[in-house]
């Protein structure tokens, strides 16, 4: 694995002495899938470019106590397994980390696979953090030297991150734990695998790959009833979601409800609103619940476990198309994020998106998700690999049908009604309103109607022997039926 930084060009600009047929944005599960996939078929003509010192995504940035895939492996675990599938496939050569997209260097490709995920810029709840005198520190950007002996912690968020960094950093010989609670989540069983780790391990990928309808779905009541079956009194009121499940993402927990009955640890409702020398304030409903009141909270480390930056769906892979309009220009245009079968737009010949507008699930696997659309991205730019196909881009009519029909179909589920970050503007950016067996046959029977596909001289002639053949065959048959006849 190699280092640099990069910018993409179309390869009809004037010619680069470096030249990849598939250029990768992104060394996550989404883009070391895409590359597993073309070797697997047979293409090894590509390279992938990662921004990071290292394999992963998300999960490489993410190394904060605890951290852990929502329902079993650990983060590490599952960075190990992205490492194996590397070098089963025979890729590390194929990857260049510490390559960023910039303008320094050059190169060409025909197709370019967006692989940049959404959960990769840090959030911040306020823009300024440098009155704090004390250490603030993201969940994504967790220093690995980080010591919290003897300190008083205010952790921010209520989030995947937060649940589960909460309880490690108890696990510590911290001295007080205060978690800011803006919104609290719904809160389900984290489950033990099937059959134990060996056996899951085992035949979990072919189950999953085979039958891509397996999930499950935990009903409020029994949620309530996990959340204050484990959680003290005290909280319970708190702790009470006031909007539907689903809304946002579900925690799936084994600690974080249990370790609130640890005397150092305190729960509080609100929301920061400025840091000062070691103290953070907080505005929040008082014991009543009538008023909003502010608290000011000793802050020795600031931990903020409030997500990633994800509005508007940002595309951090700065993307210019054919007419020189950029990508969030383009989107800025047509009301906001969307993407034809959530991978492609107009205007930007062979250009793909792995985690594009609606890719994201929400409840069920990601994985599943990027795999359907990598197949569906490889059945797209077969004939470009093959030299019968030099540009194949989304038809306008189709990307506009599709996110018209994509909006409609988010007024029946509970998106509707929520607020998230799944929606900017009312409209619903983020999240696939329909199920995933449906997004599953759609990319395995591509509309190929729906695509402009331009034609290279070598396909032109292959289209043509194609329809000789076909009108042979269909004269030969009818000269021997005349034949019998006669």
């Amino acid at each position: 694995m190699s280092s640099s930084r990069v910018r993409i060009l179309d390869p009809n600009e004037k010619p680069s002495p470096v030249f990849y047929p598939i250029a990768i944005i992104g060394a996550g599960a989404g883009g070391i899938g895409a590359a597993c996939r073309l070797k697997h078929l047979g293409y090894d003509k590509f390279r992938v470019f990662e921004r990071e010192s290292g394999l992963g995504g998300t999960w490489w940035t993410n190394r904060y106590p605890g951290v852990s895939k929502t329902i079993y492996s650990s983060g590490s675990d599952f960075l190990d397994y992205l490492g194996t599938a590397v070098e089963r496939a025979g890729i590390t050569s194929n990857i260049r980390l510490n390559s960023e997209v910039t303008m320094e260097e050059v190169i060409q490709a025909k197709i370019v696979i967006s692989a940049v995920g959404i959960l990769s810029e840090p959030n911040k709840p306020i823009a300024d953090l440098g009155a704090s005198n004390g250490q603030v520190i993201h969940s994504a950007r967790w220093p690995a030297d980080t010591d919290l002996t003897g300190q008083d912690v205010v952790v921010v968020g209520s989030g995947c991150s937060a649940a589960q960094i909460v309880p490690a950093l108890l696990q510590t010989p911290v001295k007080s734990l205060t978690q800011i609670m803006r919104t609290p989540p719904w809160v389900v069983p984290r489950l033990e695998e099937p059959g134990g780790k060996e056996a899951y391990a085992k035949w979990a990928p072919q189950i999953y790959g085979t039958v891509p309808l397996l999930g499950f779905f935990v009903p409020a009541a029994s949620s309530l009833a996990h959340m204050t079956a484990l959680a003290p009194p005290k909280y319970h009121r708190i702790l009470t979601p006031q909007y539907p499940v689903g809304c946002k993402r579900r925690i799936f927990d084994s600690d974080w409800l249990k370790c609130m009955h640890d005397s150092r640890f305190t729960l509080a409702s609100g929301s920061l609103t400025s840091v000062s020398d070691h103290e953070v304030n907080v505005r929040g409903p008082d014991a009543s619940c009538k008023e909003l009141t502010d608290r000011i909270l000793k802050a020795d480390t600031l931990i903020l476990a409030t997500g990633f930056d994800t509005h508007e769906f940002k595309h951090y892979l700065p993307v210019v198309g054919r007419d020189g309009i950029s990508l969030q220009d383009q989107w800025a245009t047509r009301g906001g994020p969307h993407a034809y079968m959530c991978t492609a737009v107009d205007g930007f010949p062979n250009f793909f998106m792995v985690r594009g507008p609606n890719t994201l699930t929400g409840h069920t696997s990601a994985i599943m998700t990027m795999e359907n659309t990598i197949e569906y991205i490889l059945r797209l730019i077969k004939p470009v690999l093959t030299g019968h196909v030099s540009i194949v881009e989304p038809k306008p009519e189709a990307v506009q049908a599709w996110d018209r029909a994509i909006q409609a179909n988010t007024q029946a589920t509970v998106f509707r009604v929520c607020t998230s970050w799944y929606k900017t503007g009312g409209r619903n950016v983020a999240v696939y309103p329909r199920s995933q067996v449906d997004y599953h046959l759609r990319c395995r029977f591509p509309r190929l109607s729906n695509w402009n596909r331009t034609m290279t001289v070598r396909g032109m002639n292959r289209q043509r022997r194609h329809w000789a053949i076909g009108y042979l065959a269909i004269a030969t048959v009818c000269f021997g039926v005349l034949y019998a006849v006669l």
